[in-house]
């Protein structure tokens, strides 16, 4: 079998350099200096991730990937004003974060609609919450319906719709605040793959229209590659930055770059960034006690 060689992840296009250049003119917007979690005290402390920094500049789509237990749902608590660091700062438009506030919206992974509104009574109860008018708060909740392609659903119950229904409603009531920066936990990740994709391809085109950054946080490394323009990777033990790559593949994606030189490329390094060449550990391996007698094995 003939082996292709992939290209050096960090290759870049003249086209995505170019693009990278535009980004980095762009203010600063989120500051991450120096950030550590930790639990515990003495010997028992438990150190989470530590020495994480990061600029993330206006309109930027950063997702975060690394494996289980490193934090990346912690850090975007955190980002979010949900969770306190044990050192280091946030800082979103030169203002420290210490507690939830409108400039961050938020979008988990489980569904968190209030069952006993309609689709426009959620999304304007944020808009209500914040003094606006009850007619005011109205006539944005439709724009914002209409934005993420609802309009005909807008006095269904969250009940009535669909996951990824659900979570575009979700969305949509996020934006509707006006936030500096959309954090997103895992937002696609209790959906089936058929819909995941779509919504991945809904995110982007809202992303278009709207001035929002965006940090993304995943376990998936196509959805990962195919959403970002940086990719901030979180090792374990001890938990931290182990890299963070500006994203090789050209927009606007398709489904067939799934399978281009760069995507793979990026892909490969991912992995191995998370979970490296060791073999499966001793633990990963079943107990082989026979339950057949089929008198053959499965493959």
């Amino acid at each position: 079998m003939t082996t292709v060689a992939l290209p050096d992840y960090r290759q870049q296009s003249p086209e995505v350099a170019a693009r990278f250049q535009r980004i980095r003119e762009r203010p600063v917007i989120l500051q991450v200096r120096d950030l550590e979690k930790a639990y515990g005290a003495g010997p028992s402390r438990h150190v989470v991730f530590d020495h994480v920094t990061l600029d993330i500049h206006r309109r930027e789509f950063i997702t975060v990937i690394g494996p289980s237990g490193c934090g990346k749902s912690t850090f975007v608590r955190i980002v979010a004003g949900l969770d306190e660091a044990t050192s280091g700062q946030i800082l979103l438009d030169n203002h420290p974060v210490s507690e939830p506030g409108p400039d961050r919206g938020m979008v988990f992974q489980g569904y968190t609609l209030f069952p006993w509104l309609t689709v426009k009574r959620n999304v304007m109860f944020g808009l209500e919450m914040r003094g606006r008018a009850r007619s005011t708060a109205e006539t944005e909740a439709r724009q914002w319906i209409d934005m993420v392609g609802l309009a005909k659903f807008e006095n269904s119950y969250p009940h009535e719709l669909s996951g990824g229904m659900k979570q575009r409603v979700a969305i949509a009531r996020a934006l509707a605040n006006e936030p500096r920066i959309l954090l997103m936990d895992e937002p696609f990740g209790a959906l089936d793959a058929q819909t995941r994709w779509k919504m991945q391809k809904y995110l982007l085109q809202i992303w278009k229209k709207v001035d929002v950054t965006i940090l993304f946080i995943t376990h998936d490394l196509d959805e990962a590659i195919f959403l970002s323009d940086r990719i901030l990777v979180l090792g374990t033990n001890p938990g931290g930055v182990r890299e963070i790559i500006e994203n090789p593949v050209p927009r606007p994606r398709t489904l067939e770059q799934f399978l281009s030189p760069e995507f793979l490329a990026l892909k490969a390094r991912l992995d191995h960034l998370i979970h490296g060449d060791e073999p499966p550990d001793e633990e990963d391996k079943l107990p082989l006690g026979r339950m057949t007698t089929a008198g053959d094995d499965a493959e």
